[in-house]
């Protein structure tokens, strides 16, 4: 079995991990697993966790979650809930299956979910909009009229040998919603079907399920029959964005289980392939959601009023606006919130400018310059509580700083 180098998420490498890791460590290949030498040549990972090869099939590198037990999974299928988030899932997470894939021991890595998440979201979205149709090629023996052209080598067969002149065998092309892509959508919605059904627990991602069911029925009327060679030859539009992105998801989908139904099934899988997921994003989007639960509309996040993303100030983007209240939100997926009195003098820095930017007072219909707004650092804390719903949102003073507060929310355990 090939050789593990395990590390925590923002974790600091001991000096013998260093010297045996620095002859196969590419920074170039590694960089999505943050891994980098500071100043001082101290070897340290960043906010990425997952697997990759340091020397392929010899050695590899695994970062875990600094939080123990962390759910990773249901944070991002929490964002699930909220279409206006879904949007954003792909830039949470990468998976390699350009790689070999790496056999590991620990069985708590999972990153078929996002996968399936990502998948189904987008599969929402394009049956709201409805099912593309297209020109798909029939081969038919039709009664007593010809369609397209005559397939000669076939009509000698089954119609002029058998002596039925009131047939013609006909190859010609149909508009039909029963087209490749969407055929290709259904057979990974079934594999994902099949996962969800022996992998996830029913209560625990009951949304998620009932999502799924709800998508099914409307590929009643597509077949699942699909071979490789059909799957390659697919090409689509990039005007269809979802559908460009729900055929690439369903491609991996297919190779994650090896285009076996009994893979699916299967409970006790070691070997991955290289991923990575950016947890300061996942933290960004799955704080997002639960603001989203308790505020609604009137949270804000680096959008503007028609849903696009856009750059708020002159100085960056602010994460959130709470708009009634006029506060500035900002994540931060840094433990060290937690002490009482502790900041990030960084994050205040940035935060202030944000709170400067006119752009941004526009945004909140602040006309004064001599206003302060709000300023709120949401950071994760094992003891506070696990949403936002009748909470105070300044839950705690940053003394040193007019304005400044934090509040903690509690992430899923497993």
């Amino acid at each position: 079995m090939e050789r593990p180098f395990v590390i925590k998420e923002q974790g600091l490498f001991s000096d013998q991990q260093k010297l045996e890791i620095s002859e196969n460590l590419d920074l170039k290949n590694n960089f999505k697993l943050g891994l980098s030498f500071d100043n001082y040549g101290q070897l340290w990972s960043s906010y990425y966790i997952g697997i990759d090869w340091l020397k392929e099939k010899e050695s590899y590198i695994a970062v875990e979650p600094k939080i123990e037990n962390l759910d990773y999974v249901k944070m991002f299928v929490h964002c699930l809930h909220h279409p206006e988030i879904s949007k954003f899932l792909k830039e949470v997470y990468h998976i390699d299956f350009q790689k070999p894939a790496i056999e590991t021991q620990n069985a708590s890595w999972d990153v078929t979910p996002f996968l399936v998440v990502h998948f189904i979201s987008l599969i929402e979205t394009i049956t709201k909009q409805g099912l593309k149709s297209n020109y798909i090629v029939k081969d038919e023996n039709l009664n007593g009229k010809i369609k397209g052209k005559i397939l000669f080598s076939q009509q000698l067969k089954k119609n002029i040998v058998s002596k039925r002149e009131d047939k013609i065998f006909c190859r010609f092309q149909e508009y039909s919603k029963d087209c490749l892509e969407n055929r290709l959508l259904k057979k990974a919605l079934l594999f994902v079907q099949r996962y969800t059904t022996k992998h996830l627990d029913k209560q625990k991602y009951k949304h998620l399920l009932q999502k799924q069911n709800r998508l099914l029925p409307v590929f009643d009327n597509i077949s699942e029959n699909i071979s490789y060679s059909e799957i390659k030859r697919i090409k689509i539009n990039s005007l269809y964005k979802e559908y460009v992105e729900a055929i690439d998801l369903a491609k991996q989908i297919l190779i994650r289980f090896g285009y076996s139904y009994f893979n699916a099934d299967n409970k006790s899988e070691k070997k991955f392939p290289p991923f990575w997921i950016d947890m300061s994003k996942l933290f960004e989007l799955y704080v997002y959601s639960l603001l989203k639960d308790a505020y609604g509309s009137k949270i804000i996040f680096q959008l503007s009023d028609d849903g696009k993303r856009q750059t708020h100030g002159h100085y960056g983007d602010i994460d959130f606006m709470k708009l009634d209240e006029k506060i500035l939100l900002d994540t931060k997926y840094k433990d060290s919130y937690m002490q009482r009195g502790k900041y990030k003098i960084e994050d205040i820095r940035q935060l202030s400018g944000y709170a400067r930017d006119w752009k941004v007072l526009k945004k909140l219909n602040i006309l004064s310059n001599e206003k302060v707004i709000d300023c709120i650092i949401i950071y994760p804390n094992k003891t506070s509580e696990n949403n936002f719903k009748d909470r105070e949102l300044k839950e705690e003073e940053i003394f040193q700083f007019t304005k400044f507060y934090k509040c903690g929310i509690k992430l899923p355990s497993k």
